[in-house]
């Protein structure tokens, strides 16, 4: 694994906005509303050529090898242009495969993956939208050598245009299974959930009597079980580090456009109410930043994982709807209105906050991941 340094990091940063701005502005997402797929494929292409799809993907399996902070720098510009894309999904299948004891499976889908020949979806949640598996609705149980899966899995993302997803069940006793589902399969159906943020697509997953080989499941259940919270944390992280990006950009824009905007012959950032929005925002979007690099920090080194993203996501998720909320409020009567892009803003962290696990759900996490601490000591 090689860290890029500051500078290539800034570079990459660079890189990547001038890519957005270009291919990806207001008017090329708003395009992609009613899209059937969703997100733009001419785009997603150039995103595998530049080998942003790599980072996460060891080198001898096509991949860059780099770390998840060099990452997280592309999935904040993604975040910042609230670019449709299934980066997420991508992230957690990479970690799935390249952690997984199945050498053979990871090899064959790794290179798919760093050249975006591949989407591969992550189905980890619950019939009720739950991240803990022990509320996992899809059940398994093993037929003539086989894993059968049976079951619901709601709020997947990028389900709709995956070829394939790593699927959590949990068997009889208690112990999760991952494995490797093809979307043609036999016995999948995949309907897609309707959402406010129209930059991305979910999509509930149903099993019925799935048979998977053995070729096909990622590890036994004791890596399976410990390897399936690494990706809820990963995942909630990931989606942070997206709700950060977007939170700057908001904030940006807002500050713009208190400058510009007069009202009594005066711009409206020298009101002392609109002074203290901003304030506000600018105070939640470093304190965001803050907890979103501490977990980046700990994927990348190996620390408490679960704890780490529980405190990024129970702490930034709220504070950075707050930002877009505030954003919408500094913009006066046009930031209401359909035509202007704060919404879209709001939309797209509120659906961060809830993902791999709302905010109560992470608090309710850290407070047990800290008794046990402390009940340890």
């Amino acid at each position: 694994m090689v860290r890029l340094s500051d500078d290539e990091r800034i570079e990459l940063r660079d890189t990547a906005r001038r890519l957005l701005t270009e291919r990806s502005d207001s008017v090329a997402v708003r395009a992609l509303f009613d899209d059937d797929v969703g997100y733009d494929p001419t785009l997603w292409s150039s995103i595998a050529e530049l080998d942003w799809l790599a980072t996460l993907i060891p080198e001898e399996s096509g991949g860059l090898g780099a770390t998840f902070g060099d990452h997280a720098v592309l999935l904040n510009e993604l975040g910042r242009q609230l670019t449709p894309s299934p980066i997420v999904s991508s992230t957690l299948a990479a970690r799935a495969l390249r952690t997984s004891p199945n050498e053979s499976l990871a090899a064959e889908l790794l290179p798919a993956l760093a050249s975006g020949e591949m989407v591969v979806a992550a189905a980890l949640g619950s019939a009720r939208g739950s991240f803990d598996s022990s509320q996992l609705d899809v059940q398994t149980s093993v037929e003539h050598g086989r894993v059968v899966f049976n079951g619901i899995s709601r709020f997947v993302l990028d389900a709709h245009a995956a070829d394939a997803m790593v699927v959590a069940g949990v068997a009889k006793d208690g112990g999760v299974k991952l494995a490797l589902v093809d979307s043609s399969t036999t016995g999948v159906t995949i309907t897609p959930e309707p959402t406010y943020d129209m930059t991305r697509r979910l999509a509930t997953l149903v099993l019925d009597d799935v048979a998977v080989n053995s070729a096909s499941i990622l590890g036994d259940s004791s890596w399976a079980s410990e390897t399936y919270d690494d990706l809820v944390s990963v995942g909630a992280i990931a989606v942070i580090c997206d709700a950060v990006g977007a939170a700057e950009r908001i904030l940006e824009m807002s500050n713009d456009y208190a400058k510009e905007r007069f009202q009594f012959n005066r711009p409206i950032g020298s009101f002392q109410a609109v002074k203290h929005h901003l304030a506000n925002m600018f105070a939640d979007v470093e304190a965001s930043r803050a907890a979103a690099t501490l977990a980046v920090d700990a994927v990348d080194a190996g620390g408490d994982l679960r704890r780490a993203a529980a405190i990024a996501k129970s702490y930034a998720g709220p504070a950075c709807a707050r930002v877009a909320a505030l954003a919408v409020q500094v913009h006066g009567g046009i930031g209401f209105t359909w035509e202007h892009d704060a919404h879209l803003f709001l939309k797209r962290v509120r659906l961060d906050e809830a993902l791999f696990g709302s905010a109560k759900w992470h608090r309710e996490l850290l407070a047990e991941i800290l008794m046990d601490q402390q009940d340890s000591i």
